[in-house]
């Protein structure tokens, strides 16, 4: 049974990343980060897809921690989650988390942002990337 959910899991990362439309991507310094979310349109109450890809171009180890967030057109900031990655120099790593809409979401163009954190010694510098889900 777990591998059986293992292997559901990894086909559905895997089918994000195709079906997914271009990425929206940001360079930071010895940083690619890459932001996409599937679907890009929703009718409320159903949950969209965020799929991130983190790079690290520099020459040494880099720690950071990445958090995603979404904010409404009216406002409304939902927390969709942070993971904390120590990446070697030329290593890049997949992070994903899920979007649930409420029934009851404002309408209309959603920005999800992804943003990490960092500064010091061995860490990343702070820098972020968005993109949008329309709610119908």
């Amino acid at each position: 049974m777990r591998s059986y959910v293992v292997k559901s899991v990894m086909l559905i990362a895997c089918l994000a990343l195709v079906l997914v439309p271009a990425p929206v991507t940001t360079k930071a310094a010895g940083m690619d980060m890459f932001l996409s979310v599937s679907p890009t349109s929703v009718m409320a109450g159903e949950w969209a897809g965020v799929s991130a890809i983190v790079v690290n171009n520099s020459g040494s180890k880099v720690r950071m921690t990445v958090t995603f967030s979404a904010v409404d057109p009216c406002g409304t900031t939902t927390d969709l989650g942070y993971n904390r990655l120590v990446l070697n120099a030329g290593q890049s790593v997949l992070v994903t988390t899920a979007y649930p809409t409420s029934a009851n979401a404002c309408r209309g163009t959603h920005t999800i942002t992804m943003s990490t954190g960092g500064g010091g010694k061995g860490k990343a510098s702070s820098t972020g990337v968005s993109t949008t889900l329309e709610v119908l």
